[in-house]
């Protein structure tokens, strides 16, 4: 959370507070303190979404843990070069993920369970910084045999810009809603006393996909369709300002 202090004034509970707080003077007396107006206040920002994160798995099974890692890793190594291939540089691909384990069958009727094989799987993460390519990409690795695409996220290389438009006009929206009430109220808005700001939020644009060998049907089908739509960034301020008496 970030913390604007002016200076310290007592925190009231109500949003607006005519009763003057009291602070110690010279002798023990105490001074009154200016009534105080609290504000809280929200803001969105949308922008377009210039980026997207993509998840490709790799799957395979052998009746031996070498030989379904081996196949495995001859599938992610054509599904990276084909990916590089496009253009993404390789410090845009991540393995996230990469196990092999044992499956087993389940007869029951008190059987114990048998060993069947194993599977291994593998998971890449490719950030892709041309949007538009993201489509192509998806249908090239489907291609060369990804088992499917765990899941699509959009986000944009000017978040931390959007955060601070609306940041900005959180605040904007704060002190004009002091103002109006303090002008309902028969005064005016004075000086600022303290303002907290929570941690913008990024609502990012993720699209759910399974893809489990799709694109069996036809010899050259069309580029798959990505839809980005909007990325909302919010913002959450109150702030607590002087009232000022006519």
């Amino acid at each position: 959370m970030t913390r604007l202090r002016v200076f310290h004034a007592p925190l009231l509970a109500s949003s607006m507070c005519l009763l003057p707080a009291m602070s110690g003077a010279q002798g023990g007396g105490l001074l009154p303190q200016p009534p105080q107006l609290s504000v809280s206040a929200t803001a969105d920002v949308e922008v377009k979404p210039d980026q997207a994160t993509l998840t490709l798995t790799i799957e395979s099974r052998g009746n031996t843990a070498a030989k379904a890692g081996a196949e495995t890793a001859r599938k992610a190594r054509a599904v990276i070069d084909t990916v590089k291939a496009l253009g993404v540089s390789v410090d845009l691909i991540k393995t996230l993920r990469l196990d092999i384990s044992p499956e087993y069958s389940y007869p029951g009727k008190g059987e114990p369970p048998r060993l069947t094989g194993y599977v291994a799987r593998n998971s890449i993460r490719v950030d892709v910084r041309t949007i538009d390519q993201t489509g192509a990409l998806i249908d090239a690795a489907l291609a060369k045999e990804a088992s499917g695409l765990g899941a699509l996220q959009f986000s944009s290389s000017k978040a931390d810009e959007a955060r601070l438009q609306a940041l900005a006009r959180a605040v904007a929206k704060a002190r004009e809603e002091a103002a109006a009430m303090a002008t309902a109220a028969g005064g005016s808005l004075g000086g600022l006393v303290e303002m907290n700001a929570s941690p913008a939020q990024e609502a990012f644009e993720q699209a759910s996909a399974d893809y489990r060998m799709a694109r069996m049907s036809a010899s050259t089908p069309p580029e798959t369709p990505v839809s980005r739509g909007l990325l909302k960034f919010s913002a959450l301020v109150s702030g607590k300002w002087v009232f000022i008496p006519k």
